[in-house]
């Protein structure tokens, strides 16, 4: 993302943190706002061209949004007003704030993180459903209430709408890079890093304490630590956090070794 776009999106967390009403109603007309631009590329870049006055901007966005609530085009109004490095980042920022008012909803009663990440293993895990889901060919209202079958009761309402959202307007994404996305969102609403932690076996309560260490030492806050087990792991463990990667598996160790002795 462009430099422009980080300090847009920094203010837009603002702008969610000071919304008013109810946070699901926002969250469900923000992916709606998110879903028209992608609909409409010439009112996309429209709204993020800042050669435009920025009242007229708001007042374009007032006019074709107006059966959104007033609470949701306030927070649309604030979002068009500041300056984005491509059109398509204003869209994501409607999505990602609407991401962000789900996990307010959600509060402390879901694992909405927990969830998303269990949603793209289930995906994964079923090629038919996959292919539902990423085809181009199906009706984003098609794939929408695929995911929201797929899922069911068996997660969170707040999870349900963004996974629904998601694989209604990819645009371009795959499922799995989305709902990991959305979930490293959630995680930050909560004042916390996201970090995958691949492992042979589950982690005792030791090993997580000394992991959370880790973590708040590398990158100044705590993170949500989801454990995939993965048997060729052999022991230690493998920690994503975004990009970046911390292998301490003692099958990767043994293949230093291998490479070493090799030379």
């Amino acid at each position: 993302m462009g430099a422009q776009t980080n300090q847009s999106l920094a203010a837009t967390k603002a702008f969610v943190a000071g919304a008013r009403g109810d946070a699901m109603a926002l969250a469900e007309g923000l992916f709606a706002a998110a879903f028209a631009l992608s609909s409409s590329p010439p009112l996309r870049n429209q709204l993020a061209d800042a050669s435009l006055d920025v009242s007229l901007r708001q007042k374009l966005a007032d006019k074709v949004f107006a059966s959104l609530s007033t609470d949701v085009k306030a927070l649309m109004s604030q979002s068009v007003e500041l300056r984005w490095s491509r059109p398509e980042d204003l869209q994501m920022a409607f999505e990602d704030m609407g991401i962000r008012l789900a996990a307010q909803s959600a509060g402390d009663s879901a694992d909405v993180v927990g969830e998303l990440l269990a949603i793209s293993t289930l995906v994964h895990g079923n090629a038919d459903v996959e292919l539902g889901l990423g085809s181009k060919r199906a009706a984003a209202s098609a794939r929408s209430a695929l995911m929201k079958k797929l899922v069911g009761t068996k997660v969170s309402s707040q999870a349900a709408a963004i996974a629904a959202h998601l694989v209604a307007d990819p645009r371009g994404r795959k499922i799995g890079a989305m709902l990991n996305h959305a979930a490293e969102i959630v995680s930050d609403e909560h004042g916390m890093g996201l970090a995958v932690v691949h492992v042979s076996r589950a982690l005792k309560p030791a090993q997580r304490s000394q992991i959370d260490a880790l973590l708040v030492n590398r990158f100044g806050r705590a993170h949500y630590l989801a454990e995939q087990v993965d048997t060729s792991i052999v022991g230690g463990a493998r920690i994503r956090v975004g990009d970046m990667i911390i292998d301490g598996s003692i099958a990767t160790r043994l293949q230093d070794l291998r490479t070493k002795l090799a030379g």
